[in-house]
């Protein structure tokens, strides 16, 4: 079982930063990323704040692109909930039966869900021990490499963890599932003397009346949050956050890559003069109150509220 693991680095001499988070297996925007920030390997920091497996098409080159940037002295990638989950389901013999519920909850792609096909076991031909010891033997190397992961970096002033921390006045006392799941850290805030930089929840959600996915700078709150919603939201961006010291001056600054999909418009489809209202996580379930052809009215459950919501926008879970 995979335990809290804590790195402190002091940096006396001005440096630069680059944390990233939430990468979920988009290597190719990964690497985008890196090339708009002009990381260089040996004189920038670059902070990998978890997340970087599941949900993406490119999980194992994912992975084995930062099994070589962490060779680098100056690189360092924390545990986030999907690698201790990955690692969970193939190492612990007694939940490997919560493999195919796994992918039941998680409908997107990640290296789960590839080797689960390309040995067709759905086809119920191997026990679910079996399932865990084959696919944990292809990614032997990989499981190392997770398993050695620390759970928080404490940089100068700034504190990286995934999630969250508990407000106690000793980060390392948190539970593991406050450093990697936390799910309201930035409504309730910390007691720490540090800065806390996040990923996990995407920022767009912390907008209630708006898509946006760019970086949370709460200087009140000592709380900055970072993921873009990579691989979790259809709307979605991979966020940069550079800090860079020169002098004694602290500054900070942004860098984002956010492809668009291409499609072919057929028609122009207008709502009605109703305000605009936004559906997302975590007010995003609706009971239908009259099916249309283009678009549906619905109650918002969380308010009650009858939106008009465009129909390929609808769905069950």
């Amino acid at each position: 079982m995979l335990q809290a693991k804590h790195l402190i680095k002091k940096e006396k001499n001005d440096y630069r930063l680059i944390a990233i988070s939430d990468i979920h297996g988009h290597l190719d925007r990964f690497k985008e990323l890196l090339r708009k920030v002009n990381y260089d390997p040996v004189e920038d920091y670059l902070v990998i704040i978890g997340d970087f497996v599941e949900k993406g098409d490119q999980v194992l080159e994912t992975i084995h692109f930062l099994m070589t940037l962490s060779q680098f002295p100056k690189c360092y990638i924390l545990m986030g909930n999907c690698e201790w989950a990955l690692s969970a389901l193939l190492t612990i013999p007694e939940i490997s039966k919560e493999i195919p519920k796994y992918l039941k909850r998680n409908p997107k792609n990640g290296i789960i869900r590839d080797l689960y096909n390309k040995h067709h076991f759905q086809d119920g031909h191997e026990t679910s021990l079996g399932i865990q010891k084959i696919m944990a033997e292809e990614l032997h190397q990989e499981l190392k490499f997770i398993s050695h992961l620390p759970t928080t970096l404490l940089f100068n002033d700034y504190l990286f963890v995934h999630a969250g921390v508990e407000p106690r006045d000793n980060y390392k006392q948190c539970g593991l599932s406050s450093y990697l799941e936390m799910q309201r850290f930035y409504e309730l805030g910390h007691k720490l003397p540090y800065t806390v930089i996040v990923g996990h929840l995407p920022t767009s959600n912390y907008y209630p009346h708006a898509i946006n996915n760019d970086i949370i700078l709460d200087t009140q709150k000592k709380i900055i949050c970072i993921d873009g919603g990579t691989g979790v939201k259809p709307i979605s961006q991979l966020n940069a956050l550079i800090i860079q010291r020169y002098k004694d001056e602290i500054t900070y600054a942004q860098e984002s890559v956010q492809p668009f999909p291409s499609a072919i418009l057929n028609k122009d489809l207008y709502g009605n003069q109703e305000p605009a209202h936004k559906i997302a996580f975590p007010d995003f379930e609706v009971k239908m109150f009259k099916k249309g052809k283009d678009f549906s009215e619905c109650f918002r459950i969380s308010d009650h509220v009858l939106i008009s919501i465009k129909n390929e926008f609808l769905y069950e879970k």
